[in-house]
């Protein structure tokens, strides 16, 4: 099974999940899936995982241009995508434009090599009804695999009572392969931060859909049938994480891929239903 980078494996366990039923089935169980319909489902989540990671590394940068609030500096937040000298920012913490450029390469702890820019502006404190991030990719790549893509997140909450409810959009996004095989996708999605008062216990409920086109010229609609409920609690790492309940339905052409997270236990159980037929994956 192919990956983006080593990162994003660490970053999406559905793409895991996948590949562990492939390997489990004998050979008429394969026939559920066909390889279009498998590589749908695994694009997705790898895309996926693409733009999560983006999300990561904009909040991660407004975290830390608030904590450095007044002017343009040359140092880095402590997280080992960033190189030195990549972080800068024009604003304060209510207001700016951070730059990420990442130059002709910037090597991370773990091999990965990003190239190009990230720009982040943000109107308005994150937990600020109505506030913004529009994040914008220019020239940017993941060991030369290309990423493009505006990606914007708007608080929509009513009130500062409320909990902290983002919609997500992603325009434009696609991703191209250095042989020139390409990935598109748009989302539309909604994110509920249940915030707990210990922060161990916050949980993010997330509803909404996604489309796009696989490297296979694969065209597939995915939508979150069941609110999608992640527990920070139940976080295998830091950055790789696995919804403990809701579903996703994926469609192709010729195939309905239903995937369900469960009942809210932690534990890694997926179960997989290809067209009524159905697998437990037990994600190692």
């Amino acid at each position: 099974m192919k990956t983006i980078v080593n990162l994003l494996m660490k970053k999406t366990w559905l793409l895991v999940a996948i590949g562990m039923f492939a390997v489990a089935c004998n050979d008429s169980e394969l026939d559920l899936i066909s390889n279009e319909s498998e590589e749908a489902a695994i694009s997705e989540a790898e895309i996926d995982a693409v733009y999560e990671d983006v999300d990561d590394i904009a909040s991660l940068s407004i975290q830390f241009s608030a904590a450095n609030d007044g002017g343009k500096i040359a140092e880095n937040p402590d997280d080992d995508r960033f190189c030195e000298d990549v972080f800068s920012f024009e604003g304060d913490k209510h207001s700016g434009t951070i730059t990420l450029d990442f130059g002709d390469g910037c090597i991370d702890r773990n091999g990965n090599v990003r190239k190009g820019k990230i720009i982040v502006e943000y109107m308005g404190g994150k937990l600020v009804p109505g506030s913004k991030i529009v994040t914008t990719l220019v020239d940017y790549s993941i060991n030369n695999i290309e990423i493009k893509g505006v990606r914007t997140l708007e608080n929509i909450s009513e009130s500062l009572e409320d909990y902290p409810t983002y919609h997500i959009t992603l325009v434009g996004g696609e991703v191209i392969w250095p042989d020139g095989t390409n990935a598109t996708r748009e989302v539309d999605k909604v994110r509920v931060w249940v915030n707990a008062n210990n922060p161990l216990n916050d949980e993010h409920h997330v509803t909404g859909t996604a489309n796009g086109k696989t490297r296979r010229d694969v065209n597939y609609d995915m939508v979150i049938t069941d609110t999608l409920v992640y527990k920070r609690a139940c976080r295998v790492s830091r950055r790789g994480r696995l919804p403990v309940a809701g579903t996703k339905v994926i469609t192709t052409d010729n195939k309905i891929i239903t995937i369900d997270f469960g009942d809210g236990e932690c534990d890694k159980r997926v179960e997989i239903t290809v067209d009524g037929n159905r697998e437990e994956v037990t994600v190692d």
